[in-house]
C-alpha cells in the first residue's frame, strides 16, 4: 500500500452547469475533471478517495477500478465531507485533501507538495496563487510582515479591505495524517450557514502554533475550479494542456 491517500471532494452537483450530471464528471479538453486530478495522483503513486453523494454514484462506476469511494449522505459542507473519510485516513501516513472541481493543478505541484512538506517537517502544506488578473469566490490567505501565513478567511467572512488581498486559497491540502485527524475534531459548523467549512483546519492549526507550509504556484489558473459552463469554455481557451 502507498504511504500517501488522496481524497478527493467530488459530491459538488454543478447546478451552475446545467447539465445532468455531477460536476466533477462534467468533460473538460475532452476528459472529466476528475479524471485529469485522478491520473496526476496516480503518476505519483497516491490512492485516491472520492467523496461522492450516493446519489450519484452510477455516474462514477467507471472509476471504481482505481479509486474507493465514500459517500456523502446529507451534505453539511467540506469538512463534513473530508470527516466521512476518516477510516482511509488512519491508514495512511500522509493525505492530500484536494477539490474536485480543479483538474489543471498537475502531478509536478502534487509531488512538490509532499518534497516541501517532508523537507520542513511540516504539519500542513498548501497551494495558493497570486490572482491579479481575474478575482473568484475563494477564501484569502493572511500573511504578517515577514509572510507567514496568519490565517485564511473564507469570502463570506472578509472584513474592509481583505477583498483587495491577491493571495487566494483554492482548497488543497497536504497533511500528516495524525494531524489531520486532531484537527477534523476541532472544526464546528459555521453559524451563518451552518456548514462545516474544511478551510477552518487552517486557523486550528495556525492558533496551535503548528507549521504550514505554503507553495505559491506560479500560474493561478491551474487552481481554478470549473462552476460554470462560462468556465469551462474559458479554461479550454487557456491551452492548460
Amino acid at each position: 500500500m502507498n504511504n500517501s491517500l488522496a481524497i478527493i471532494l467530488a459530491g459538488g452537483r454543478g447546478t451552475r452547469m446545467n447539465m445532468n450530471v455531477p460536476k466533477p464528471i462534467v468533460k473538460v479538453n475532452n476528459r472529466s475533471i476528475v479524471s485529469w486530478l485522478i491520473d496526476d495522483f496516480k503518476k505519483n503513486a497516491t490512492d485516491v478517495v472520492l467523496v461522492i453523494n450516493p446519489d450519484d454514484k452510477d455516474f462514477f462506476n467507471k472509476y471504481d477500478n482505481i479509486v474507493d469511494f465514500v459517500y456523502q449522505y446529507n451534505p453539511k459542507g467540506t469538512g463534513h465531507a473530508v470527516m466521512q473519510a476518516v477510516n482511509f485516513i488512519k491508514n495512511y501516513k500522509y493525505i492530500y485533501v484536494f477539490v474536485g472541481d480543479s483538474p489543471f493543478v498537475g502531478s509536478n505541484y502534487i509531488s512538490m507538495m509532499k518534497r516541501k512538506h517532508i523537507k520542513k517537517n511540516s504539519d500542513l502544506t498548501i497551494l495558493s496563487a497570486l490572482f491579479k488578473e481575474k478575482k473568484f469566490p475563494y477564501a484569502r490567505i493572511i500573511r504578517n510582515q515577514n509572510q507567514k501565513i496568519t490565517g485564511c478567511i473564507e469570502e463570506i467572512e472578509l472584513r474592509e479591505k481583505q477583498n483587495l488581498i491577491d493571495e487566494l486559497f483554492c482548497s488543497h491540502y497536504f497533511f500528516n495524517s495524525n494531524i489531520l485527524l486532531k484537527y477534523l475534531t476541532y472544526l464546528k459548523p459555521n453559524p451563518k450557514t451552518e456548514e462545516i467549512y474544511f478551510t477552518d483546519v487552517i486557523n486550528e492549526l495556525i492558533k496551535d502554533k503548528k507549521e504550514i507550509s505554503s507553495i505559491i504556484v506560479d500560474n493561478w489558473k491551474r487552481l481554478v475550479g470549473l462552476n460554470t459552463k462560462e468556465d469551462l469554455e474559458w479554461m479550454e481557451s487557456q491551452n492548460m494542456i
